[in-house]
C-alpha cells in the first residue's frame, strides 16, 4: 500500500496576486532528506478509476524547487501559562488552590495547576496521581528529590472540588485538602492529609513558567514543552503567601479578592474575564495575566453556575470555568520551509503546494488566489466552503467501527487514512471527541488537515468538490474564487461585485456574517447558485483576533456526534448561540427555498422535472434535455441526488413563490430522515416509504432582479463529469450559470 511521509499547512486560505504565501512543512524521520515542492493550480482531482483524473497547472515561480526535509514536532495539550514572574521569588510558605471538575482522574501525573519542571523535578503543583487522587507534590530539582501528598479520597469524575495545597516553609510539612463542591450523601466533603517534606530542600523554581493544566518540560530535541496535560474544567487558580484556613481558601474561589486577602495573594486567575479572548486575567493586583494555549473551551459553566441564566453573557462570573484537554491542537507552531510569492497576474482560482518526497504519496496544501481587492475577472464567483472543510478536518471515520452499517459498503482507507491514524496529535474533526469523550467546539487550519486534498480518496468536501473544478474548467467557463473567510470579513460588500456566486457541494457550516452576506447579495439583485445539499446548518463563529480557526456548538437538535453540556450552548468568540439556524430563526429555506430533510450513503437518485419545472419562468433551464430525468448518471452512487438532500418546506421560510423545478425519487431504506424531524419514533423514517425524502431543485426570484438556483443534493456537482461531461446536469447547469450571468434582470 502507498504511504505518506509529509504532513504540511499554509499560514493563509486566501491570497491575492502578488501575495506571499508561507508553507510549513513537516517529513517523517528515516526517509529522503530533500522533498519536492511545487505550486499549481489545481484543475481536477479524482484519480479513482470512474473519475475525470487529475490535472494541474504548474505556477512558474523561484519557490518551486527542491528543500531539505526536517521533522518539526507538534505539542497537543491546551492550557494556561505566565512566564515567571518577580512576584514569585517572595514566597516561601505558601498555599496553591483551584477549583477542578476532572473528567478522567484516573490518569497518571497530570498537572491541574502548577509552577514545576517535571525534566528536573524541580517546583510545586497540584497533580492527578495515577490512582484517581489528587495530590501536593513538591521537588528542589536536586538529584530528583521530591515529596507528596495524597487526598485520601478518590477524585470523582465530573464533580467540582476544591482542592488547596500547602508547604510549610518552618516545619517542611505538606497538606493537601480537599473539598466537594455539591456534597453527596454518602461522600465525605471534605478530605485532608499530611506528609513530611524535610528532604526537599526548596521547591520554589525561580525560571518555570506558572501553567493551569500541564507543566513545564524539556528534552534532549526540545528546549522547553508543555507537557503533563490534565482533562476537565479548570476555575480560579490562586497562590497565596502563606498557609491558608479553609475559610479563606473558599473566600478566594468567587468574586474580588477581599480585603482581609489582598496583600497575601500572589496571582489570581479570573476565567471569567475576557472569555472572547486567550487572556487569562490576574485579579490579585500583580498583573500576572496569562495566555490560554491550543484554545482551552471557554464559555463553560463554573462551580457557581445556578442554572437560572443560560447565556454567559448575562451572568459571566457563573462561567468561569477553562476546559482544557490534553489532545486540543490550534497552531502547530512550525516553521516555515517555503515562501512562495504569486505573480503579479496570476488567475483567480484553486491552487496549492504539492509537496513530493521519495516513497511518499504526494501532500497537497490548498488555497485559494482571489481577485484583488475591489476587482472581479469574471462574472461568476465560486465560494470554497472552507468553513465546512474545517469541520471536517482529520474526520476519522474510516477507523469507526460503524462505517459499514452507515455507508452500506466496506470502508477502504487510503495512505491519508493511515498518516493520520500515525499521527493523532494533527488533532480531529468537529465530527470526533477529545481523549476525554468532550466534543471537540473549535476547529483549525494551522495544522496539516490529511483531507484537505484533492486527491483524497474519500470523494468528501474539497475531494468531490474538485468534480465541480474540473467541469468548470472542461467547459471553459470563466470563474473567480474567494473563501467562507473573506466572507465572513468582508461581507456583503464582497460578494456583490459579481452577478453571480456559486457555493460548492456541502457548505454546511455557516457563520452569522456570512450568512447576512448572502440575504443581502440575493436582496440586492444578486443571484445566488446552491450547488450541494446539507448547506447553511450549522451556526460557527470566527475570530478576527485569531485566524484560521472556528468555533461551533451543537445545541439540542440536529445531526451531530456529540451534543454540547446545558448551559454551554452559547459561543466564546461572539456570544452567539450556536445550533441549527433553523433554531435561530433562520432556516436554510429561506435562503434558497430547501433545507436539510434526510441522508444516506447507499446510492444516489436522478430528479424528475416538474410540472412547475415546466412554468416559463423555469423552463428554461431544461433546454436541450428530453425526456423528465435529469442526473440519471453520478460518480457518487450512481445519481446527482443523493448522499445528503433537501426539500422544500413552507414552514420552515420556503419562499411562497418559489418553484419546486425537479424532485428526487427512489431513495432506498438506508436513507433516513435527520433526527430534527422526528418527533417522536415511528416506523416511516425510510426513504422508500416517506415522500418528504427527497431532493427538491428550487428556482425562484429575489429583489431587484435576482434569483436563487439550488440543487438540494450533495451528490449533484459528481454527476458534472459523467460520459466525458456530456450529461443532462452538465447542460442544466450550463443554462443556469448562462443566464444567472446575463444581466437581464429576472
Amino acid at each position: 500500500m502507498q504511504v505518506k511521509t509529509l504532513g504540511a499547512y499554509a499560514d493563509k486560505i486566501s491570497v491575492e496576486p502578488g501575495d506571499t504565501i508561507a508553507i510549513r512543512v513537516n517529513c517523517d524521520e528515516g526517509g529522503p532528506d530533500q522533498f519536492g515542492a511545487t505550486i499549481v493550480r489545481l484543475l481536477s482531482g479524482d484519480n479513482q478509476p470512474a473519475g475525470p483524473g487529475y490535472r494541474d497547472e504548474t505556477v512558474d515561480l523561484a519557490a518551486n524547487g527542491r528543500y531539505p526535509a526536517r521533522h518539526q514536532r507538534i505539542f497537543p495539550g491546551s492550557h494556561g501559562i505566565a512566564p515567571h514572574h518577580a512576584a514569585f521569588e517572595t514566597l516561601e510558605s505558601f498555599t496553591v488552590q483551584i477549583l477542578f471538575w476532572p473528567t478522567t482522574p484516573e490518569r497518571p501525573w497530570k498537572s491541574i495547576v502548577s509552577k514545576f519542571d517535571e525534566s528536573t523535578e524541580h517546583g510545586w503543583g497540584l497533580f492527578t496521581n495515577g490512582d484517581g487522587h489528587a495530590c501536593f507534590f513538591i521537588g528542589d530539582g536536586n538529584d530528583h528529590t521530591t515529596a507528596r501528598v495524597a487526598a485520601p479520597e478518590p477524585l470523582i469524575a465530573r464533580q467540582w472540588y476544591l482542592l488547596a495545597g500547602s508547604y510549610d516553609a518552618d516545619t517542611k510539612e505538606l497538606r493537601i485538602v480537599q473539598r466537594m463542591i455539591q456534597p453527596h450523601a454518602t461522600l465525605p466533603e471534605r478530605c485532608e492529609a499530611t506528609a513530611d517534606g524535610s528532604t526537599v530542600a526548596s521547591p520554589h523554581n525561580h525560571t518555570a513558567a506558572f501553567m493551569a493544566g500541564a507543566y513545564n518540560h524539556r528534552d534532549n530535541i526540545t528546549p522547553w514543552f508543555p507537557g503533563g496535560h490534565v482533562n476537565g474544567k479548570l476555575e480560579r487558580p490562586v497562590v497565596s503567601h502563606g498557609l491558608l484556613g479553609d475559610d479563606e481558601v473558599m473566600a478566594l474561589t468567587t468574586g474580588p479578592m477581599p480585603e482581609g486577602l489582598k496583600d497575601r495573594v500572589v496571582i489570581a486567575w479570573d476565567f471569567s474575564i475576557d472569555i472572547s479572548t486567550d487572556r487569562l486575567a490576574d485579579i490579585s493586583g500583580n498583573g500576572i495575566d496569562g495566555e490560554a494555549v491550543n484554545l482551552p473551551m471557554r464559555a463553560k459553566t463554573g462551580h457557581n453556575w445556578d442554572t437560572t441564566q443560560h447565556r454567559w453573557t448575562d451572568a459571566p462570573e457563573q462561567w468561569g470555568a477553562l476546559y482544557v484537554v490534553e489532545d486540543a491542537i490550534y497552531d502547530c507552531g512550525w516553521e516555515t520551509d517555503i515562501e512562495a510569492t504569486l505573480p503579479a497576474d496570476v488567475r483567480s482560482g484553486l491552487y496549492a503546494a504539492k509537496l513530493e518526497r521519495e516513497g511518499s504519496v504526494a501532500e497537497f496544501v490548498p488555497f485559494v488566489v482571489r481577485p484583488r481587492k475591489g476587482e472581479t475577472t469574471a462574472p461568476l464567483c465560486v465560494v470554497m466552503p472552507d468553513a465546512s472543510y474545517l469541520a471536517y478536518a482529520n474526520i476519522d471515520e474510516t477507523f469507526d467501527p460503524g462505517y459499514d452499517f452507515q455507508f452500506n459498503r466496506v470502508a477502504r482507507m487510503g495512505p491519508d487514512d493511515l498518516y493520520q491514524n500515525d499521527h493523532p496529535e494533527i488533532g480531529m474533526s468537529m465530527y470526533g471527541l477529545h481523549a476525554d469523550g468532550s466534543g471537540p467546539h473549535y476547529s483549525s487550519r494551522l495544522r496539516p488537515v490529511v483531507n484537505f486534498s484533492p486527491t483524497h480518496n474519500s470523494l468528501w468536501q474539497l475531494s468531490a468538490d474538485m468534480h465541480l473544478i474540473a467541469w468548470l474548467e472542461h467547459e471553459d467557463i470563466a470563474y473567480d474564487m474567494i473563501t467562507d473567510e473573506d466572507i465572513d470579513r468582508e461581507g456583503v460588500d464582497l460578494l456583490k461585485q459579481w452577478p453571480c456566486v456559486m457555493t460548492m457541494s456541502h457548505p454546511e457550516y455557516t457563520s452569522t456574517r456570512m450568512l447576512d452576506a448572502y440575504e443581502a447579495f440575493t436582496g440586492q439583485g444578486g443571484r445566488l447558485m446552491y450547488m450541494g445539499g446539507n448547506g447553511f446548518y450549522w451556526r460557527v463563529a470566527y475570530n478576527p483576533d485569531k485566524p484560521g480557526v472556528i468555533e461551533m456548538r451543537r445545541a439540542e437538535d440536529g445531526s451531530r456526534s456529540w451534543i454540547a453540556e446545558p448551559g454551554e450552548y452559547y459561543m466564546s468568540f461572539t456570544g452567539e448561540m450556536g445550533g441549527l439556524w433553523w433554531h435561530a430563526g433562520r432556516a436554510p429555506n429561506k435562503l434558497v427555498g430547501n433545507g436539510f430533510i434526510a441522508q444516506g450513503f447507499d446510492w444516489s437518485s436522478p430528479y424528475r422535472i416538474t410540472k412547475q419545472g415546466r412554468d416559463p419562468r423555469a423552463a428554461w433551464m431544461f433546454e436541450g434535455i428530453d425526456g423528465d430525468l435529469v442526473g440519471d448518471t453520478g460518480l457518487l452512487g450512481g445519481g446527482a441526488a443523493g448522499w445528503e438532500l433537501d426539500c422544500a418546506n413552507p414552514e420552515r421560510g420556503t419562499p411562497p413563490h418559489a418553484l419546486v423545478v425537479a424532485s428526487s425519487f427512489d431513495h432506498s431504506d438506508t436513507v433516513l430522515l435527520v433526527n430534527e424531524e422526528i418527533g417522536h419514533m415511528h416506523p416511516r423514517i425510510h426513504g422508500s416509504i416517506n415522500p418528504q425524502i427527497r431532493a427538491d431543485m428550487m428556482f425562484f426570484e429575489t429583489a431587484q432582479g435576482g434569483a436563487v438556483f439550488a440543487t438540494g443534493s450533495i451528490t449533484y456537482v459528481s454527476a458534472l463529469p459523467c460520459n466525458n461531461f456530456q450529461n443532462t446536469i452538465a447542460v442544466l447547469t450550463s443554462n443556469v450559470i448562462r443566464r444567472f450571468c446575463d444581466p437581464a434582470p429576472f
